[in-house]
């Protein structure tokens, strides 16, 4: 009888990064897509912290095996302090059974213990330099060193990544694999009531969303811009923004947000939400009449791959991974020109009417089957090269 690989996923992020723990989630739900006979070739565990909100994964419960909770689990030894850490968390993984884990990062290697690929998101931090302190920039380079030097496989999510991968860490480039993920939309997103809402939020009939995080490089003040070169032509666009307010890396970043919003006199078009519920999130997605991703910098956009699932049309900045990524419907714009940003904007504005379109749902949905099973069968690939690599 052959073997069942057991594949432990590591759960990222969290309410400060929901980019990560989505892509987590999505890994598990595009293993879940696949055929009955693929299926029970494996199954998935998920190690996440105890405190981890469990709200942000219960969607994926049915599809794990099991789940460990480090604090239960990891316990045993003062690990920050422990030269033995490596060897422990071996021994964790060989006494739970577990083949791959994933992501990983080999401080120090330990071979034929288990199986493992570690996953760099992106190099913001080498392109955008200013938006980081130092200590965060020594502290990703020597994580990111170690990955590429330990690690079996390093998984990027795009190929622009995998490029700066081999710029960075040309010694390793044989290591890179890339792993383009797709959303996996549960069927309760369209059978949801966007108007009902939009009620709830007391939001216009007609708006534009953007749902970032307000972290810098999340470029929300070039919008701003856009809105006041519009205003100068009375043509008044409403902005709906979802994602935490809070940059962790700017602590400053969000009185600049809301003096901008202020001085520019945008407070009757512009609804900041916060942080709201994953499911109303979409919900809006679905009522808006396009997404807008005006982010200067990503490794592959969650929120390019929502839009491509739910038919939305976009206007996004026009970055390499987003050129990458060339979601359908979109206007493109420099993410530095106001005008450039202001002209799709009054475009969009005029032309599209409030959503959501059901007709083109239905067109995304299925193109969306294909999508995520690609997705799983490539992460199941990884996983077979990596425990044949040895």
């Amino acid at each position: 009888m052959k073997k069942i690989i057991r594949i432990g996923l590591v759960m990222q992020g969290g309410l400060n990064w929901m980019g990560g723990t989505e892509y987590i989630k999505n890994i598990v739900q595009a293993l879940a897509s696949l055929p009955s006979e693929v299926k029970n070739s494996f199954e998935i565990c998920l190690i996440c912290n105890k405190s981890f909100d469990t709200s942000l994964y219960d969607s994926i419960l049915p599809y794990l095996k099991n789940i460990y909770y480090k604090e239960k689990e990891l316990q045993i030894l003062n690990l920050a302090n422990s030269n033995n850490w490596h060897l422990f968390k071996s021994s964790f993984y060989l006494k739970n059974k577990i083949d791959f884990v994933y992501p990983d990062i080999n401080y120090l290697p330990v071979k034929n213990l288990y199986y493992s690929a570690s996953w760099i998101p992106d190099f913001q931090y080498k392109h955008l330099p200013h938006l980081f302190s130092q200590q965060a920039i020594n502290k990703m380079e020597k994580s990111f060193a170690r990955a590429a030097k330990h690690s079996s496989k390093v998984i990027l999510s795009s190929k622009t990544a995998e490029s700066d991968f081999h710029k960075y860490f040309p010694k390793y480039a044989d290591k890179s694999n890339v792993l383009n993920f797709r959303t996996f939309p549960i069927s309760v997103w369209y059978n949801g009531e966007p108007q009902t809402i939009q009620k709830e939020y007391h939001l216009p009939e007609k708006f534009f969303i953007v749902s970032n995080q307000f972290w810098q490089h999340k470029n929300h003040l070039i919008l701003f811009k856009a809105l006041k070169l519009l205003q100068e032509k009375s043509i008044y666009p409403v902005i709906v923004c979802t994602g935490s307010i809070n940059d962790p890396l700017q602590p400053n970043y969000s009185n600049i947000i809301l003096t901008s919003i202020n001085e520019l006199n945008l407070k009757e078009q512009i609804y900041l939400l916060g942080l709201i519920p994953r499911q109303k999130q979409i919900q809006l997605m679905r009522r808006s009449i396009a997404v807008i991703q005006p982010s200067l910098f990503e490794g592959w956009s969650t929120i390019v791959e929502d839009s491509r699932c739910l038919g939305k049309p976009m206007i996004i900045s026009d970055i390499p991974v987003h050129q990458e990524q060339n979601p359908p419907k979109s206007i493109f714009f420099e993410p530095n020109s106001p005008e450039n940003l202001a002209a799709a904007l009054e475009q969009y504005w005029e032309n599209l009417t409030i959503g959501p379109d059901l007709n083109q749902e239905a067109i995304a949905r299925n193109n969306n089957l294909a999508d995520i099973q690609t997705f799983g069968y490539r992460f199941l690939e990884i996983v077979h090269n990596t425990m044949s690599s040895r």
